[in-house]
């Protein structure tokens, strides 16, 4: 089976192609209405694609350009085969905003791409108006059983596409990232539940999902990040956390909040690892304070 990745309908304007990095880059891009406005970069997490952003992206809109792309190895973009670390994402991040010619950014991202964004202010704190980490990076956080096989060479794999045998069981294995699954519209159930079917079929993202787990592993970026590297941070950083996360709990962003300087960090009630999907009108409404 071929997966489709479609494009919702109300981000099909916004839709464009640009190289980054030597990757072809997917990425949703409103357009500068002026040299004054700021922009707003939303990184996706793990598994995820720029359409992750696709109720915050109209909300932010009226206040500042909006960028999403789909980073290398995930959803549109090219697939190379290559490692998948946050080095490369941050460095493709920072290629795509001088692509642009966007001298500075708000980056908001979510799990995984709130790792991202932490790197790039680390390596290239002048592209960095502010830090938005959304339920992420992880901290001090226990891998459960699957995520341990997902760490073996093969057997991983073999876990992931034995979702093939079932797209119920594809679109159930999105639970635990929910508060409440079942509360969501109609419309974006079936959005998901046709997404992920498209997710488990695609063996280029598959390669990419697990070449950018098993380096995080390696690098220790899966519950034990850096206290003293966190600690140099002097970009504004505001950490937003659903108080129902089940997979980075919010102890997580509080430690996050402990270590980096000046934080400030906001709950979102009823929500779980995807505030962006869930609590769309409370995530912006933080990202826009």
């Amino acid at each position: 089976m071929k997966p489709k990745f479609n494009v919702p309908d109300s981000l099909k304007p916004y839709q464009r192609r640009v190289n980054a990095n030597g990757v072809g880059l997917h990425i949703y891009d409103s357009g500068a209405t002026s040299a004054q406005d700021i922009t707003f970069l939303l990184i996706h997490g793990l598994g995820d694609e720029a359409d992750s952003w696709r109720q915050i992206f109209p909300l932010l809109m009226g206040r500042g350009r909006v960028v999403a792309p789909d980073l290398p190895g995930f959803g549109r973009s090219d697939h190379p085969r290559r490692a998948y670390t946050l080095t490369f994402f941050a460095d493709t991040v920072v290629a795509l905003l001088e692509n642009l010619k966007i001298p500075q950014a708000v980056l908001v991202g979510n799990s995984m791409g709130a790792a991202v964004a932490l790197r790039v202010a680390g390596r290239r704190a002048d592209l960095v108006a502010r830090l938005v980490l959304v339920d992420g990076p992880p901290v001090r956080s226990k891998l459960g059983k699957v995520q341990m096989m997902f760490l073996i060479p093969g057997q991983g794999e073999k876990i992931y596409s034995s979702f093939r045998n079932s797209q119920d069981a594809a679109y159930e294995s999105l639970r635990p990232y929910y508060g409440n699954l079942d509360a969501l519209s109609p419309e974006d159930r079936q959005f998901l539940r046709e997404r992920v079917w498209d997710r488990v079929w695609s063996d280029d993202q598959r390669r990419a999902y697990f070449s950018t787990f098993r380096w995080m592993a390696l690098e220790g970026l899966l519950g034990n990040p850096n206290p003293a590297r966190l600690g140099r941070i002097q970009v504004p950083t505001t950490l937003v956390w659903g108080e129902q996360d089940l997979l980075i709990p919010v102890e997580a962003g509080k430690l996050l909040c402990s270590w980096i300087p000046g934080a400030e960090l906001h709950l979102i009630p009823g929500c779980g690892h995807l505030p962006q999907q869930e609590k769309p009108q409370e995530l912006a409404r933080l990202i826009l304070q």
